[in-house]
């Protein structure tokens, strides 16, 4: 496999048994204690590396390349960050001829700047910190490079070992949004008990799907859908015979969300603390001086009033029993220049079959519902930046699931969502939190 740098007599037992990976072979160089140098156990074996691309073992080595990586060891004295050198070969295939690729490594991922024992602690830290100071606290550099490709590693792990989710009797799917994403809540629902189940990549027809085979399709009976066009399509590829609803809860929030909008474009300095929500609450519940400082923030902004008074109808109508007609007039009824409700406006219009199969009296959702939606979305909105891989940690893999015994058989029912938003809420704390702390 060509010229050998290193011979037999150059590795050191003592410094092996010291690092501990059973794939590599240290060098007896003249480094401190704080640095390893080391190559693959291969090296010094006349077995030939499989080309990945004709599968070929007509393979030569063409370069080395030193790699570092951070590694740890631990010990009765607590733990030491060290340099790893790895001196990775690349292998020519003169079976294909064109193919050039470096030989597989077992003790880091891919993009990984850490060995996997250390990646591991690290992701294990970033579950409920931030990942810049689990770094520091280990004394390692905070690799942004690093922190997918370590953090999918654990959630696999975690995910291996837990129970399979038992399929509930209603689904409710939230699309909320985080930092200019949009990301999909998959909700369960028995009884009067809300379960956080998994947030999604993304809200495509092909990701709905993949994720909704994984349930008994005959054991849904009731679905609460975003205004998604590939939501409605993967509910009907793989729940045929469940009439999907459009919820009060859905309706009211893409109305909320129109109001806040222009909330935030005509009212600022409005003179009321708090503004978002004490605009979006229903008048009859402001009491004292607020009332006042309304009445006060609203005469100078003629836009910014038309759409209070017309959000306030929308919670009047949804403030007893009511139909269909009701909310189709009240979109009729908004003004041309109120233009962030154009959304609402067409939800009303192409979602009228599902938001009226939601008015039949067997598909309410449990009564907290509505402030349970609120109360996930806040929490998470909350939650300072980070990548789709670490938001789905820290909201599925850090919380207890709750099980029930199915089919001899242990499943996951899903995080009852008081526990999940508390939780939530406590991760961000931690994150958010300036001292120093312990891990």
């Amino acid at each position: 496999m060509g010229k050998k740098t290193y011979k037999k007599t150059d590795v050191s037992k003592a410094k092996t048994e010291k690092l501990g990976i059973s794939s590599l072979l240290v060098l007896d160089d003249e480094s401190d204690g704080s640095s390893f140098s080391a190559v693959h156990k291969r090296y010094f074996r006349n077995e030939k590396c499989t080309c990945p691309a004709c599968q070929s073992q007509k393979t030569r080595t063409s370069k080395v390349v030193t790699r570092k990586f951070k590694d740890i060891l631990t010990g009765d004295d607590g733990f030491e960050i060290i340099d790893l050198i790895f001196h990775q070969r690349y292998l020519r295939c003169d079976g294909c001829k064109s193919s050039v690729f470096p030989e597989d490594i077992d003790f880091s991922e891919k993009g990984s700047r850490f060995t996997n024992r250390l990646s591991d602690l690290l992701a294990e830290g970033t579950f409920r910190y931030s990942y810049k100071k689990v770094c520091d606290f280990y004394g390692v550099p905070a690799s942004t490079a690093s922190v997918g490709a370590i953090m999918r590693r654990r959630i696999q792990y975690r995910e291996a070992n837990q129970p399979t989710l038992s399929t509930p009797s209603t689904l409710a799917i939230v699309e909320f949004p985080y930092y200019r994403e949009l990301y999909p809540m998959i909700l369960g629902i028995e009884g009067k008990e809300i379960y956080c189940l998994d947030i999604l990549v993304d809200c495509s027809e092909a990701t709905y799907i993949k994720f909704f085979r994984m349930f008994e399709a005959n054991k849904v009976k009731h679905i609460y859908i975003e205004p998604n066009e590939e939501l409605r399509s993967a509910i009907a590829a793989c729940f045929p015979t469940v009439p999907p609803c459009l919820s009060q809860e859905c309706v009211l929030r893409h109305g909320r969300n129109a109001f806040i909008e222009i909330i935030h474009s005509d009212g600022k300095r409005f003179p009321v603390v708090h503004k978002d929500d004490k605009l979006t609450q229903n008048k009859k519940f402001i009491t004292g001086r607020d009332v006042s400082q309304i009445k006060q923030g609203m005469s100078n902004r003629p836009r910014l009033n038309k759409a209070y008074n017309q959000f306030q109808m929308l919670l009047d109508i949804f403030d007893g029993k009511w139909e269909y007609g009701d909310l189709s007039s009240w979109t009729a009824s908004i003004p041309d220049e109120l233009s962030e409700f154009i959304d609402l406006i067409d939800i009303t219009e192409f979602y009228d079959v599902e938001i009226q199969n939601s008015l039949q009296p067997e598909e309410s959702p449990p009564t907290q519902y509505t402030a349970v939606v609120k109360g996930i979305c806040d929490a998470i909105s909350e939650m300072p930046h980070c990548i789709f891989d670490v938001l789905r940690a820290r909201c599925m893999l850090t919380i207890a699931h709750d099980t029930i015994a199915s089919d001899d058989c242990e499943k996951r029912l899903g995080i009852p969502a008081a526990r999940f938003i508390d939780n939530i809420k406590k991760i961000t704390e931690n994150i958010k939190e300036e001292r120093e702390y312990e891990l």
